[in-house]
């Protein structure tokens, strides 16, 4: 018969280690956690850190003790061979790969498995542990179109990285914003360009720019009836036959040309990330206002989307069947006219909008891109009387997503 021994029975004091014999109590002889000692059967006790690819059996919560530094590290991310070991001793030193930033998310795209953080404002990306493979996507913000028989806004300037190696530290990302629609004017009505956006690394190392989007041109005279060069050059005003803006290479494309004058007066489409804005076309039922470049498709965020279409082309009147500049896929807001029929506007994360087709137009003359697309706003009509009514379409705001295997 055993005889247990109850808490209280012997004395503080009462047996000291001379009257317990070397190895006379077990482990055995313990019940579990009675000496209030949880489990520690996950921990390990090495003269070296973890890494990467230790791969613990008991996953995340597993505790790394190094005997030699007596530093010790959890495991916070089990995933095989990219483990995180967090250091939770006073020193530092995360062992394995982490980023923190911007919305996060995780998608699979040819078999390949990504993390992504996509940062539709300005923000930062902070990493920690060991340096990191990304491609980083990065769209400036759209121009406007003109304000007056006016060409589309070119797109803003699509960046792409790949196999870019990042480094721990902060990156400081800044998101540019689409230039904003103008009123009309008879003499001039050039519209407003895009504003870059950037990726950098707080002291040095990594520096990217994507260009904003070159303005529509509009009105009858003066250097706002050309269109703007940038990431995208602006399509031409209608009033004449200049070339449209040219684009930045490696991130856009050129805005068409007016047609000049005639009866319908059609501007140039925008440039996109992916084609060059078409050139206005004269009197005909079939084509107006040049149609914006469309943007090109990127899948960083486990969408297909397009990125950075240009704005659509205004015209005049001509026939009701005229048809005004779509908007470029990649957000890109489509033209307006006194008469005709409205182009498509172009898809994206965000659509572009559509421009208005008549006369006594208030507000949105031409159609605005759609936010975080880089896409270029579209060109107007003419409507005189209304100039200080109306306005042509709004540039998109830019975005970052940087995606990288997990």
């Amino acid at each position: 018969m055993t005889t247990k021994i109850k808490a209280g029975v012997i004395g503080d004091g009462v047996v000291g280690t001379t009257q317990i014999a070397d190895d006379a109590i077990t482990s055995a002889k313990i019940a579990a956690n009675a000496l209030g000692i949880n489990d520690l059967s996950n921990a390990t006790v090495s003269s070296s850190d973890p890494a990467l690819n230790t791969n613990p059996s008991t996953g995340v919560g597993t505790l790394w003790i190094n005997s030699t530094s007596g530093e010790a590290y959890i495991c916070t991310d089990a995933t095989t061979d990219a483990n995180i070991w967090t250091n939770i001793g006073d020193g530092t030193g995360t062992i394995g790969f982490s980023a923190t930033g911007g919305t996060e998310g995780t998608f699979s795209s040819g078999g390949t498995n990504y993390k992504y953080h996509q940062f539709t404002s300005s923000g930062t990306l902070t990493t920690t542990g060991p340096s990191k493979t990304m491609d980083i996507l990065l769209v400036a913000g759209g121009a406007s179109g003109g304000g007056n028989l006016s060409g589309g806004g070119g797109a803003g300037g699509l960046l792409e990285t790949t196999s870019q190696s990042i480094t721990a530290g902060t990156y400081t990302i800044t998101i540019g914003g689409g230039g904003a629609g103008v009123n009309g004017s008879q003499a001039t009505g050039g519209g407003n360009d895009g504003t870059n956006s950037t990726f950098i690394k707080s002291g040095g190392g990594v520096s990217l720019t994507a260009i904003g989007g070159g303005a529509g041109g509009g009105g009858s005279s003066g250097v706002g009836t050309y269109g703007n060069s940038g990431g995208s050059g602006g399509g031409s005003s209608g009033y004449g036959t200049s070339a449209g803006g040219a684009g930045t290479s490696g991130q856009g494309s050129a805005g068409g040309a007016g047609a000049g004058g005639g009866g319908n007066y059609p501007a140039g489409g925008g440039g996109g990330a992916g084609a060059v804005g078409a050139a206005g076309t004269q009197n005909s039922t079939s084509a107006g206002g040049g149609d914006g470049g469309d943007g090109l498709q990127k899948n960083y965020n486990g969408t297909n989307h397009y990125w950075a279409g240009g704005g659509g082309g205004g015209h005049y009147t001509y026939s009701a069947s005229t048809p005004t500049g779509a908007g470029g896929n990649g957000g890109g807001g489509s033209g307006g006219a006194d008469v005709g029929t409205l182009g498509a506007a172009g898809t994206g994360i965000n659509n572009g909008s559509q421009g208005q087709i008549g006369t006594g137009i208030s507000g949105f003359y031409g159609g605005s891109a759609g936010a975080n697309t880089g896409g270029g706003g579209g060109g107007t009509g003419h409507d005189s009387v209304n100039f200080l009514n109306y306005t042509s379409g709004n540039g998109g705001s830019g975005i970052c997503i940087v995606r990288y295997e997990v």
